[in-house]
């Protein structure tokens, strides 16, 4: 069995990374006992050179040979090939001005667009479990907030959930992202605050990020 898990963060051992990690831990755990042929291939996008969708259309020309698939020849051509029928992928997203950062949508949008048509069709290969971890500053009692909810709801509706499926979803907020706070300008957060997130919530986040892992390595068991 084979699962993606996708770091779009540039921080390879940073919260986004860390949160992944105990997702990687959960899959494993939940399938050591079902079968002893287990693969999970981690990706950082930063290390991989590649764009968005170039708006081509090969992959909806009726009767090409590029369709449903990206033609693009560049770093992550051979993954997205792929990650279509793979059994289970997970992304996780660093949060950049209301939404997953650039990074990742150029990778989203390369993976789901081949296979959303522009009709009432399904030209899936395969509905694999998925899951999605943000990872960013703003709290919860923010009144932005909700449009953050929105945006990513968007995301996990109408896009992941309509060519796949609908991810679990994961939001760690308030997140602690400086090593130390007096070397930048910053009046917007406390780093107190910030510093007891850590302490007390985030080990908490992990530990949902493991039981994420556990739920698609379980559901991954069923297709």
């Amino acid at each position: 069995m084979k699962y993606y898990v996708i770091n779009s963060s540039p921080r390879k051992n940073y919260n986004t990374s860390q949160l992944l990690e105990k997702v990687v831990e959960g899959i494993k755990d939940t399938l050591k006992d079902k079968t002893d042929d287990v693969q999970i291939e981690m990706i950082n996008l930063y290390d991989l050179e590649y764009t968005g969708c170039r708006s081509c259309f090969l992959c909806k020309q009726k009767e090409g040979p590029f369709y449903g698939t990206c033609p693009v020849n560049d770093d992550i051509k051979d993954i997205l090939a792929d990650m279509r029928t793979c059994d289970g992928i997970v992304f996780g997203a660093p949060v950049y001005f209301a939404d997953i950062n650039g990074m990742l949508r150029a990778f989203i949008e390369r993976l789901c667009f081949p296979q959303f048509p522009y009709a009432d069709i399904d030209i899936t290969e395969k509905h694999m479990p998925m899951g999605i971890i943000y990872d960013m500053n703003i709290k919860t009692d923010n009144p932005a907030f909700p449009f953050y909810n929105t945006v990513f709801d968007f995301l996990e509706e109408s896009f992941l959930g309509r060519v796949y499926t609908k991810p679990y979803s994961l939001k760690v907020n308030n997140t602690y992202q400086f090593d130390d706070y007096s070397k930048y300008v910053n009046t917007w957060f406390d780093e107190e605050d910030k510093r007891q997130q850590r302490e007390t919530q985030f080990p908490k986040d992990l530990e949902e990020a493991y039981n994420m892992g556990v739920n698609i390595a379980k559901d991954s068991l069923k297709k």
